[in-house]
């Protein structure tokens, strides 16, 4: 390690080095100079002593002091700025206020305490500073001690006892904290005793952040015990004078932050921060208010010294600091936790290297941003890649993170932190007073104890204060309220101290994968794993389909099975018909095990003896729809290349490219069937081989090439979802009336045969298209034959719910009623709910053609749903015989709540993909996790997460995750707010490309038929909808409607086909009023651009705008034509259209209306 490493170490840690009189001195946190570091600094010290007086030589300007400044205009720091910013955005808040409060036992003297207090005021003048807006900039001017009235604020509450004192007391402590300060006109620092007895009392000092920071807060401290000592005594001052102040320290900071130290270090942070996520991905338990609401509460957690001996060793080993093993703990966790590998946490540095600085009050602390890849193959590279992030980052500590914000032109938000959200702290002890973290302080003739408040105040959605040392682990979390609930942040704490726990174990292997360490307890491994998909149940899982049909012939042989339009077969009838079928094609086409049979037949009796035939001759049948297009039937017999195609006569012409024979169901020989000779009797399926192994049907369906993709199953897979119905519908109990819906090529027909024909003696009636897609007829169908369940897609039931409705007519036969293949809504239930019977169950089916029709299944109810915030129904839990992992990226378990990718196992999956071996492997993946149970393990490429009550959610297509500006974002998330809108029947949300990136683009298809002009009204609705309840980059730029989705032959929606939007009439809108071109005029002075260029409709801040331009921008306004636009109104809506109407309504106002600011924020003390 050279000199420079060792120097980025110490800082690291907290440690301070630099010259005092030609000598080294530091400053540390206690516990941070360890005997390690100590031996390094003792070995380089001249080496040390070398650099440091390099550094003080060289090319920076030095620290000095100024002429007196008191009533000059004094520009403010660069971090002085944010905050006058967004107090002047907040319109005056408590947000950044710093109280620090005691409990007093004792006679406290108010007269010293006023002379200490003021002592403290004429020696930083920064806490008699106050801050006013000059042309649109935030200046500072000194206040001399002879203009400043400073008096201690006394509460009595003498005349208070028990519970009336403790609210009292309380009721003004929280008053004070909540109280905003004046920029414009308050000292930065107030005092406040409430008296609670002539000897007890309540001692609360509060300073705004403008003028300190936590070192501040400990010099404070320091310096008040110090004074009211020598006071008490009767001595004098004895703290020496301070070399420079605040006001020095601003202009050395713009002197030396300026050319090429500026740009260098801006330089580093650019490139390391490029298409850095704009906010964490980690999952919140309410929607995310529109601004940020600052309240805030604690979890806490000690962990062993055992433990934290551990951690010290792993992290010496590694030549990292305590504070970058805790970083690298964290960077895994959130990783875990938001299914991402790129991670962006923020940490505070004092940013007081020169020792000029250490006895000041003031805002130094800077922040610095802190970007991990936590996708590395071994623990040693990851420790590296941690050391390196962190290392690079205090090398460019410098630039001020308002700098910072705003040379990356990041998107600003009311709702969230720019850059990052998450912060990471070590112990605030700066090492400015040994005793400033105790519990209790001595004065004359008082004891002060450090006053305990639950009112916490959260800066971030997340801050984690960890204190490491070998004495124990000390976690504190800080979380945002109106985003986590306490059992979120409790689990987080769990997952973080299992994780440190396995780090700290001395067989932790430096090869090992940072992912492969666990997270997860073995109890909630165990409730994952095993709680959740406890559904196994015993099966026969030797029988073949067609064996279970024949058993149900024997008993029920003269009941109707089959049912089409006008004709119908009893069981006997149907399975004679099949078993002649069967017979021909072993007879006449060598019909064996696994032979592959065309099927392409119309709704008909026909359809369903056939694929009873086929299975029965041994074979597996291919269904080739007739509907679907050419090219597409052409694209499955030329993968299949069967050696029979059963059909019929009218559809020949489309089996033109079949290489084997054509068998036309309907020819007839001598005026009788061709099957006619062939025998009735089942054949045995030992006397051919045939197992439940074997193929039963090879189904088509989309593929991502452009090409179909066939899906093999198995007989046994099918029975394994057999039983999950049986028990789920209770077919045991009496037998169903199955109304089967479903096309050839979709596998829920051969789901509706085996309900209605193999189990208990149902009935299946085949709907006609043409009846399915009148509701009328489809009701009169259902009536007549009473049926008791049926499959059916939401768009069906939606339109025979909505005719229903309207005929006040009703569905009486149902007893279940099951909605599946496309997200279905709750106010589609509600609707269902009122055409139903109380005694019919709904449920929502959740499944896919290689996990065998049906994977999940949730029960609907919509008095539950309706408690919910849910817009979509549940996927529910798993089928019987099923289990259902949620898994992240590199396949480990996710946490409780946290998205992933849903993966099936169990007995119900596909054998794979036929002649397809490299996607079979790819999306059927072998199980090599000792957790999860199921040798293979299919990859649904759905994202989905557990709900509190164990029922699964669907969150979107793990391929329909989307990045823009930054931002992921979920594109189901989306969908699922828009489905939830008044009028809009179904949705789709996609990213198109346009001349300025990617944007969002809404679909919609409206619920009913609508006049333009509505359905623009309906669009203006909707975005102002979106705009309400998402963020900004959320919002679709576009929103279309559509009359019908265009749909690809297997009845998904056909992406390609959806119009274009003209995303060019969004990116350039001309301005059309007088205000709107003078605004565009300003935009172009600020912002360096040519007016002509600049649309109505563009983002100030997309443009290269900050906060700083903003506070130029208003004054420019108010210059221009007398009216204040509050930075509100101009950081809510950064257009020129939307700010000109703006002062076009002040305008118009002879008298405005002025409505005080409302902080609801609350404060935590600080010790």
């Amino acid at each position: 390690m050279n000199v420079v490493e060792l120097l980025k170490e110490a800082n690291g840690k907290g440690i301070i080095l630099y010259l005092e009189k030609g000598k080294l001195a530091f400053k540390a946190p206690p516990g941070a100079m360890d005997n390690t570091i100590k031996a390094q600094i003792v070995a380089m010290k001249s080496d040390i002593v070398e650099l440091l007086e390099e550094y003080a030589t060289s090319g920076a300007p030095q620290l000095r002091a100024r002429p007196a400044q008191v009533g000059d205009s004094i520009i403010t720091s660069y971090a002085q700025q944010r905050l006058w910013f967004i107090d002047s955005l907040q319109g005056g808040s408590a947000e950044y206020n710093m109280p620090v409060a005691f409990e007093v036992k004792g006679q406290l003297d108010l007269s010293i305490l006023s002379r200490v207090f003021t002592t403290i005021l004429e020696r930083h003048e920064v806490l008699r500073t106050v801050y006013v807006a000059e042309a649109g900039r935030a200046h500072q001017y000194i206040r001399d001690v002879s203009d400043i009235d400073f008096e201690i604020k006394v509460e009595d509450c003498t005349h208070l006892s028990g519970d009336a004192l403790t609210v009292a007391v309380n009721a003004m402590i929280s008053h004070d904290m909540d109280q905003p300060f004046n920029l414009k006109e308050d000292l930065m620092l107030r005092v406040s005793y409430v008296k609670k007895a002539s000897d007890s009392g309540v001692l609360l000092f509060n300073m705004h952040h403008i003028a300190s920071d936590g070192w501040s807060t400990e010099v404070l401290i320091k310096e008040f015990l110090t004074l009211y000592h020598v006071y008490s005594e009767g001595q004098e001052n004895p703290l020496p004078p301070l070399d420079i102040q605040y006001a020095d320290y601003t202009y050395w900071q713009k002197e030396y932050l300026e050319g090429e130290v500026l740009d260098k270090q801006l330089n580093y942070w650019e490139k390391q921060l490029h298409d850095a996520p704009m906010i964490h991905s980690l999952p919140c338990d309410y929607p995310r208010p529109k601004t940020k609401q600052h309240i805030g509460a604690i979890v806490t957690h000690e962990l062993s010294s055992n433990l934290a001996q551990g951690l010290l060793e792993l992290a010496k080993s590694h030549n990292l600091t305590p504070f970058m093993l805790v970083h690298s703990a964290l960077s895994l966790l959130l990783a875990r936790h938001s299914n991402s590998d790129d991670i962006v946490i923020g940490t505070p540095i004092a940013n007081r290297l020169q020792a000029e600085l250490e006895p000041m009050i003031g805002l130094f602390v800077n922040t610095l941003v802190l970007r991990t890849n936590t996708h590395h193959e071994t623990l040693s590279r990851f420790f590296e890649h941690i050391r390196l992030v962190n290392l690079d980052a205090q090398s460019n500590q410098d630039v001020p993170f308002e700098q910072l914000v705003e040379r990356l032109k990041v998107p600003r938000s009311t709702e969230h932190s720019p850059l990052f959200q998450i912060m990471l702290t070590t112990n605030s002890d700066f090492g400015v007073n040994s005793d400033s973290n105790a519990q209790c302080f001595q004065l004359p003739n008082v004891e002060l104890q450090a006053h305990q408040s639950d009112l916490i105040q959260s800066k971030f959605d997340l801050e984690l204060n960890v204190s490491i040392n070998e004495q124990g682990v000390s976690l504190n979390w800080i979380y945002d309220v109106s985003l986590f609930s306490e059992s979120h942040i409790a689990q987080l704490n769990t997952h973080l101290c299992e994780l440190l726990s396995n780090l700290s174990h001395t067989d932790v292997q430096a090869d090992q994968a940072p992912h492969a360490v666990p997270i997860l307890p073995q109890e909630e491994v165990h409730h994952l794993v095993h709680t959740l998909n406890s559904t196994q149940l015993e099966y026969p899982n030797e029988q073949c389909i067609h064996e279970l049909f024949e058993e149900q012939v024997a008993k029920t042989p003269e009941s109707v099975a089959l049912t089409f339009e006008n004709e119908s077969l009893t069981y006997k009838q149907l399975n004679e018909k099949a078993n002649q079928i069967a017979h021909f094609l072993q007879i006449n086409h060598g019909v064996k095990p696994d032979t592959l049979v065309g099927l392409c037949v119309e709704r008909s009796l026909e359809m369903v003896i056939s694929i009873l035939g086929i299975l029965k001759a041994g074979g597996a049948y291919v269904p080739l729809d007739p509907t679907h297009p050419q090219s597409r039937i052409n694209d499955i017999l030329e993968d299949t290349t069967p050696e029979v195609v059963l059909t019929q006569a009218h559809l020949t012409d489309k089996l033109s490219s079949v290489e084997g024979k054509l068998l036309i169901l309907d020819q007839e020989a001598d005026g009788e069937s061709i099957f006619t000779e062939y025998s009735i009797d089942n054949i045995d399926k030992a006397s051919i081989s045939l197992t439940s192994e074997n193929l039963v049907y090879v189904i088509y369906t989309s593929g991502t090439t452009g090409k179909p993709k066939g899906i093999m199953v198995q007989h046994k897979a099918l029975i394994a979802r057999k039983v999950g119905w049986d028990e789920i519908f209770e077919i045991d109990k009496q037998p169903l009336t199955v109304l089967q819906m479903a096309g050839l090529s979709v596998d829920i027909l051969l789901g509706d045969i085996v309900k209605a024909l193999c189990s208990n003696g149902g009935k299946l009636v085949i709907c006609s298209y043409q009846t399915l897609i009148s509701p009328s007829d489809l009701h009169r169908l259902i009536e007549h034959h009473q049926v008791s369940y049926g499959d059916f897609v939401p768009s069906v039931i939606r339109v025979l719910t909505s005719h229903l409705l309207e005929n006040k007519a009703r569905l009486t036969s149902f007893q279940h009623i099951s909605i599946g293949c496309e997200a279905w809504k709750k106010e589609d239930l509600a609707l269902l709910t009122q055409v139903i019977d109380e005694k019919t169950d709904v449920y929502n089916l959740y499944g896919q053609t290689e996990t065998v029709i049906d994977t999940s299944y949730y029960k609907a109810n919509y008095q539950d749903m309706a408690k919910t915030n849910m817009h979509s129904m549940p996927l529910g839990t798993p089928f019987p015989n099923t289990s259902l992992y949620i898994l992240d990226d590199n396949l480990q378990l996710a946490p409780q709540g946290v998205s992933g990718t849903l993966y099936v196992a169990g007995d119900g999956l596909a054998m794979g993909y036929y002649n397809n071996t490299a996607l079979t492997n790819e999306k059927f993946v072998h199980n090599q996790s000792q957790d999860l149970t199921g040798n293979v393990l299919y990859c649904t490429g759905d994202l989905v997460r557990y709900l509190p009550d164990g029922n699964l959610e669907f969150i979107g297509r793990a391929d329909d995750q989307v990045k823009i500006r930054g931002f992921r974002i979920e594109l189901g998330e989306v969908e699922s707010q828009l489905i939830g809108l008044t009028d809009i029947d179904t949705a789709l949300v996609m990213a198109k490309e346009s001349s300025t990136g990617k944007q969002l683009v809404g679909y919609i298809k409206l619920d009913g038929e609508f006049e333009h002009s509505t359905q623009l009204d309906i669009v203006t609705r909707t975005k102002a909808s979106l705009k309400a309840n998402l963020p900004d980059y959320m919002v679709p730029g576009a929103i279309i409607v559509v009359d019908t989705w265009p749909l690809t032959s297997n009845g998904k929606i056909d992406k390609k086909a959806l119009p274009d939007p003209d995303l060019s009439q969004d990116e350039y809108s001309a301005p059309t009023t007088d205000v709107e071109r003078n605004l565009a005029d300003t935009w172009a002075e600020l912002l360096n651009l040519d007016a002509t260029t600049i649309s109505i409709t563009a983002n100030f801040f997309e443009l290269g705008g900050h906060s700083l331009l903003i506070s130029r921008l208003i004054a420019s306004i108010d210059s221009e034509y007398g009216v204040s636009v509050s930075i509100k109104d101009v950081f809510g809506n950064p257009t020129i259209q939307h700010i000109a109407e703006k002062v076009i309504e002040l305008q118009a106002l002879t008298e405005p209306a002025v409505v005080p600011a409302v902080s609801e924020s609350k404060n935590s003390i600080v010790i």
